[in-house]
């Protein structure tokens, strides 16, 4: 692979693995508007995503599986075209019983056919030494794709009234876009993702030895901690929204002005993981984490705490976009054997990504029953909590990395 290769190859991992989420996760920025175009409760917003995230949840071991043999660029190819495909339904602004079979198909392409593909081609893509940077650079990319398209999607929007007509037209454009972006991943990508390609297949018994890997399971409490906390930056929207009302737009703003934070979070967590070690890096952004969603959550949102608001948004989506851009980087320092790095995915994902099942329907309802800004309040506890369990893990195994590498010494 040339370096013009390598490096068309990693933007065009970062560009899918970005615009693959964007319509389950068009509420992260049109929340309200997308709620009045359908006529759905917060509840029902909420099943929606969690009938995602439950589908995700069931697809990633068998992502795992297919991600270990075939190549990325037959998965992400057919991933994107059943994204767009199914996109221009979700511009029709169907009744929720075909939401409800649309958000399933996308939790199929995303967690089952795309994500693990994406996580072992970057693996192979850094060395053994850059493992943080390597990750950083990816979840970067996919961060300042999600910044321009979300900052050109906001500004469509806005200047096309942002009524139930402009919700449909972003959702076409997404659409289009996916469908193009598969065609280049289908022209310039190549079934072979590295000097690793020939790797053997996993084996039952490399399975059940992943399977037994202590680091495999500290990692998918870590994981499923910053998932937790990414569902809460999504509310971020509605809270701007209508506790510090800001309006649509403002609430808008705020969604997607977090982006811009989140590829110099990303990237520059990946070089300081390098620096100092995966784990101590993550072991210090849980920490963080888990101090700002509980002052969120002792602290009523008004008018007059807007700076705050704005500050602790920022620092929030960066700590959480820190972790996103480190915590598969621990699968190179905990060993994980590189041929069973899709398995491995699958295997940690679905304990990962359980928040993807009860935490959009959780805090639907809690907003449907404390609808002032307690509900948000109860709900950014909640969060606090699911980020403690993030340390906890973080620490252990920050220690036994440790020990593993006193012993080297």
């Amino acid at each position: 692979m040339t370096v013009t290769e390598k490096w068309l190859t990693m933007g065009l991992l970062c560009l899918s693995g970005s615009v693959i989420f964007w319509l389950p996760l068009f509420s992260d920025i049109f929340y309200v508007p997308m709620q009045n175009a359908f006529g759905f409760t917060k509840t029902q917003m909420g099943l929606l995503l969690s009938t995602f995230g439950a589908v995700s949840l069931i697809a990633y071991f068998p992502g795992g599986w297919l991600a270990d043999r075939f190549s990325p660029r037959k998965l992400i190819t057919i991933a994107l075209v059943t994204n767009a495909l199914t996109g221009f339904i979700f511009s029709t602004l169907p009744s929720f019983e075909i939401c409800l079979i649309l958000f399933g198909i996308w939790g199929v392409t995303s967690a089952g056919i795309l994500w693990s593909a994406m996580i072992k081609a970057t693996r192979c893509w850094g060395t053994k030494e850059d493992q943080g940077k390597t990750y950083g650079i990816l979840e970067g990319g996919r961060n300042i794709s999600e910044v321009i398209a979300t900052t050109v999607l906001l500004t469509v929007f806005a200047y096309s009234g942002g009524d139930d007509k402009a919700v449909s037209e972003n959702i076409i454009w997404i659409s289009c876009y996916t469908l193009i972006l598969a065609l280049l991943v289908w022209r310039i990508m190549t079934d072979g993702i590295s000097i690793h390609e020939k790797q053997p297949k996993v084996a039952t018994n490399q399975i059940i030895y992943i399977l037994k890997l202590p680091v495999i399971w500290l990692i998918a409490l870590i994981i499923m901690a910053t998932n937790t906390a990414m569902w809460g930056t999504i509310f971020f929207t509605p809270y701007a929204t209508e506790v510090f009302e800001l309006g649509e737009v403002g609430g808008g703003a705020i969604g997607a002005g977090k982006y811009w934070v989140t590829p110099f979070a990303a990237i520059a967590a990946g070089f300081f993981a390098d620096k100092i070690g995966p784990a101590k890096a993550i072991l210090g952004f849980c920490i963080i984490m888990t101090s700002g969603f509980l002052m969120f959550g002792l602290i009523a949102g008004s008018q007059e705490l807007l700076p705050f608001l704005i500050i602790n948004v920022a620092a929030l989506t960066a700590t959480v976009y820190a972790l996103r851009g480190t915590y598969f980087s621990l699968l190179e320092q905990g060993n994980v054997p590189l041929a069973a790095t899709g398995t491995a995915t699958g295997i940690i994902s679905v304990i990962a990504y359980t928040p993807d099942i009860f935490m959009p329907t959780l805090g639907g309802m809690i907003l449907d029953a404390y609808p002032d800004a307690s509900g948000y309040q109860y709900l950014f506890l909640c969060i606090s909590f699911s980020s403690l369990i993030g340390v906890v893990a973080a620490y252990v195994i920050y220690r036994k990395i440790q020990r593993i590498t006193n012993l080297k010494i």
